[in-house]
């Protein structure tokens, strides 16, 4: 029997976990027999290496390792991929496969959307799709191709990216930006599987921007459509049928500014539960 670890940042708000528990609850709800189990690249226990140790403890022979994350940054190339590396070194007579992070792709838009609508968001205003960021390029370029999937088919007049942290342009710019262009009101998209503290940040910083009336709306939460494609993203791991996107990759290709990334050694996050010793 396969397990699926799926494995999320983590956050010092343990709401968020539950949003991830409870996501693979539903997954394993859709699926009768699955198993599931949760693991955190940081902020929250346990760390890959402890969850892994723990179901082959259990008895596990086959898991696909998961990155519930919304685009293909760091954590998911660096972080997690060497997690997963190192515990098929610890564990070599356990089948470890490891699958892609869950966006872009059509569901999320779509829960996007309805987010929005659920919000409030008026068709004549303008949407800013708010992330997380991240160091990689890539990752931050994945954002604009959901804001451009976001736009397409849809009567908003424009929808722009912003970053709660790490990258530009950050919320305030981008909301400055269309108050300069005369726009009264605007609807902000948190681009986040559920609470915590970056999404509770994106929210302060748009109801920081004077003089324009902003609706934001919930982050994506726990739906069966989501928990689908928790599924499809196990099923393509299964199958070996991954797609990985390695064109724009940093640790391929020379970005600006992350030029030393090319070649690096991959190594796993320093999760505090990997910090205390066997």
């Amino acid at each position: 029997m396969t397990v699926l670890l799926g494995v999320a940042h983590g956050s010092k708000d343990p709401a968020s976990q539950e949003g991830v528990q409870a996501l693979l609850a539903r997954a394993a709800a859709l699926r009768p027999g699955l198993q599931v189990q949760a693991a955190y690249v940081d902020n929250a226990s346990p760390s890959v290496r402890r969850a892994l140790e723990a179901l082959v403890g259990q008895g596990a022979t086959d898991v696909v390792v998961l990155p519930l994350l919304l685009t293909p940054a760091s954590h998911s190339k660096t972080d997690v991929a060497a997690s997963v590396q190192a515990g098929r070194l610890a564990h070599p007579g356990v089948r470890i496969r490891y699958g892609r992070p869950l966006g872009p792709h059509p569901t999320l838009v779509e829960v996007l959307a309805q987010r929005l609508a659920e919000a409030g968001a008026r068709e004549e205003d303008p949407v800013v799709l708010v992330a997380g960021g991240a160091l990689d390029p890539d990752a931050n370029a994945q954002v604009a191709a959901t804001a451009r999937l976001l736009y397409e088919g849809r009567p908003w007049p424009s929808v722009d990216i912003a970053f709660a942290s790490t990258a530009g342009p950050t919320v305030a710019e981008a909301l400055e930006r269309l108050r300069a262009q005369g726009s009264a009101r605007a609807s902000i998209a948190r681009y986040f599987l559920g609470p915590g503290f970056l999404p509770r940040l994106a929210e302060r910083q748009a109801q920081g921007v004077e003089g324009l009336d902003v609706v934001v709306s919930a982050p994506l939460g726990v739906t069966d459509a989501l928990a689908d494609l928790v599924l499809l993203r196990l099923d393509e791991a299964v199958r070996g049928d991954l797609r990985m996107n390695c064109d724009v990759c940093l640790y391929r290709i020379a970005m600006p500014g992350r030029e030393d990334a090319v070649g690096a050694v991959q190594e796993p996050h320093d999760h505090p539960d990997d910090l205390l010793g066997d």
